[in-house]
């Protein structure tokens, strides 16, 4: 099992694979993240902060998702903007603090789940996150290409979108597969 050093940005909502999620960036030490990420074209890693939890890592959740930035910006504020892009999951397995509070992880990377084709009796999923596309405009442009065929891209989004506790969310991160999670938005959202 290869490890990896990776920077981390905690934050309350989590990207998975194939996933763009817009973040502001504010914090010298996040900006610091950023240029070196930009710099060595490395990416950094998106985990959850989870406020109810108490575990190894403090309030850090222990899965999370290699991110690579696609795109940089100015904000109203003045603040940088940057939108990324979930390119694969990972395990940390030890977490140090550097000089300036950015948290640095040794991670551990696991198997993307593969992709399924949407079938009939799931093709409503597929759908529905369409039309939540079209009504959001903000979210749709993100996306330039969508995966509407393949449900596994589509439970990824979903699970970004929904308003799941941390803890759910990382119950379904930790799967191999989107089996359990399709079982779960098809409870959530029956036909």
């Amino acid at each position: 099992m290869q490890t990896t050093s990776l920077a981390l940005l905690p934050l309350t909502s989590h990207i998975l694979p194939n996933g763009r999620l817009p973040i502001r960036i504010v914090e010298e030490r996040y900006i610091r993240m950023i240029i070196d990420s930009a710099k060595t074209m490395s990416g950094f890693g998106v985990v959850m902060i989870d406020p109810s939890q108490v575990g190894p890592f403090g309030r850090i959740s222990t899965i999370g998702t290699h991110v690579e930035i696609i795109d940089f910006y100015t904000l109203d504020d003045g603040f940088l903007g940057i939108n990324v892009e979930g390119q694969q999951r990972f395990i940390i397995d030890a977490i140090t603090t550097e000089p300036d509070g950015l948290k640095m992880a040794k991670v551990h990377y696991i198997t993307n789940w593969p992709d399924q084709i949407v079938n009939a009796n799931e093709a409503y999923l597929a759908e529905k996150l369409e039309g939540l596309y079209q009504q959001h405009a903000d979210i749709n442009q993100l996306y330039t290409l969508k995966d509407m065929t393949n449900i596994s891209w589509v439970s990824q989004r979903w699970i970004e979108l929904l308003p799941l506790s941390v803890s759910e969310k990382q119950m379904l991160l930790e799967s191999s597969d989107c089996n359990r999670s399709l079982a779960i938005l098809k409870t959530l959202m029956p036909t």
